[in-house]
């Protein structure tokens, strides 16, 4: 016989093998209601990626105009030589950065957005209804044709990176537009519902 079979086994050894099934019964009950409460500063102790001290506006206009140029890239320097005809190139360009907007762009900044999306904001149509692919597509060719405009009023040589800040630079305003009026038509709707009370 063994002498470990004759000793007593410490109790802190017993206890090191006991499962600590409380906060697992606490991890798995949790939900909005009975969660504590965690404030910024606590959690900016966890983010451990430098891409979480960018703020948010930076990385939603980098995305964006990242994207824009990409398109000016492949479809308008990659296509130019297929597509002799300037409104050829307008079409397939206007065709791409739409398309483009939708599938990518707003799902890109979706994605990384959190609970309270806090990158919709930077999204014309963030609803993401089947309405929204072709809204999209309407609007990249009015943002596409402005930047042309502004092109040629500058008389300047399309590129990607310019291309990029331009286009993003209409988007930024147009969204902003939108805004500043769904503001005032739900401003205009909650005084003349208090009106009528």
């Amino acid at each position: 016989m063994s002498k470990r079979k004759n000793k007593e086994i410490p109790q802190a050894e017993k206890d090191y093998y006991k499962l600590k099934t409380d906060a697992v019964d606490r991890l798995a009950e949790a939900n909005k209601g009975n969660a504590r409460k965690v404030s910024d500063q606590e959690l900016n102790q966890y983010k451990s990626s430098k891409l979480g001290s960018i703020p948010v506006w930076v990385k939603a206009l980098f995305i964006k105009f990242w994207f824009a140029g990409a398109v000016c890239f492949f479809f308008y320097w990659g296509l130019s030589m297929y597509l002799p005809n300037w409104l050829d190139q307008m079409f397939v360009f206007g065709i791409g950065l739409g398309i483009v907007t939708d599938l990518l762009t707003s799902n890109v900044l979706k994605f990384i957005s959190g609970d309270d999306k806090e990158y919709y904001p930077y999204i014309m149509f963030p609803s993401g209804k089947y309405w929204t692919f072709f809204a999209n597509m309407l609007y990249a060719f009015i943002l596409l044709m402005l930047t042309v405009g502004f092109y040629w009023l500058i008389h300047a040589n399309v590129e990607p990176i310019f291309f990029g800040i331009i286009y993003t630079a209409f988007d930024m305003l147009f969204i902003k537009a939108k805004d500043l009026l769904m503001e005032k038509v739900f401003h205009k709707q909650e005084a003349s519902a208090g009106k009528g009370k």
